[in-house]
């Protein structure tokens, strides 16, 4: 008995920490409200009524999820390969964009046949909005986030997991923070999106007082 359980406390910790870096993407990480990606979609996204929000958040959801594998693979194996040959003038920095999109874009390859399974309806309008979210920045920041972190293979996996749901935690909110500023108490000039940025502000506040900041002097 105790043979199995030496054997299991390894995999239980690696499900502990799977399971803690996704929620600490979901919530204190979170994509939109701490990082301020993908703003600029997820404030067109909640008022259009003709645009699901799974018809984004999926294919966006697992564009994130895909691209952890090559984003990791390319910050520590591509790019300590490629440094030796680069001339001086170029560094490595400039070319990590171009690469980890070049990752994004490999995953919605991969999606868009994973989304072949949906029915007909979903699929066709998941795939309407995939290049959109191939090409949103929470895509290419959170492959820079796991990057300048050093998280392992488990670690970017977990956290770009829970970035894609954070990033669907976020639009629901704003969504139904969207649907309560429609009161006519708000004045005019605050209605539509002054008042939604006003409220994606304090909900940012409100998750940055959970990770807390120091000043550096």
């Amino acid at each position: 008995m105790q043979t199995v359980n030496i054997e299991l406390q390894p995999i239980l910790s690696g499900v502990l920490q799977f399971i803690s870096y996704m929620v600490l993407a979901v919530f204190a990480e979170n994509v939109v409200l701490a990082r301020a990606l993908g703003v600029s979609r997820l404030i067109k996204l909640v008022p259009d009524h003709r645009t699901q929000v799974w018809d984004f958040c999926l294919p966006l959801l697992l564009i994130m999820t895909l691209s952890a594998l090559p984003g990791w693979a390319a910050h520590n194996l591509f790019f300590p390969w490629l440094r030796d040959y680069l001339p001086d003038w170029l560094p490595i920095s400039a070319l990590r964009p171009v690469v980890y999109l070049t990752c994004g874009v490999a995953a919605m390859a991969v999606t868009w046949l994973l989304l072949g399974l949906l029915p007909r309806r979903l699929r066709h309008s998941c795939r309407s909005q995939l290049s959109l979210a191939t090409c949103s920045t929470a895509v290419l920041g959170t492959m820079l986030v796991c990057a300048n972190q050093n998280y392992t293979i488990l670690q970017c996996i977990a956290f770009s997991l829970g970035s894609g749901l954070g990033y669907v935690f976020a639009v629901y909110i704003v969504r139904e923070g969207r649907r309560r500023l429609r009161s006519k108490a708000v004045p005019s000039i605050f209605q539509g999106l002054p008042s939604s940025m006003i409220y994606i502000g304090v909900l940012s506040l409100a998750i940055y007082a959970l990770v807390g900041h120091t000043v550096v002097l």
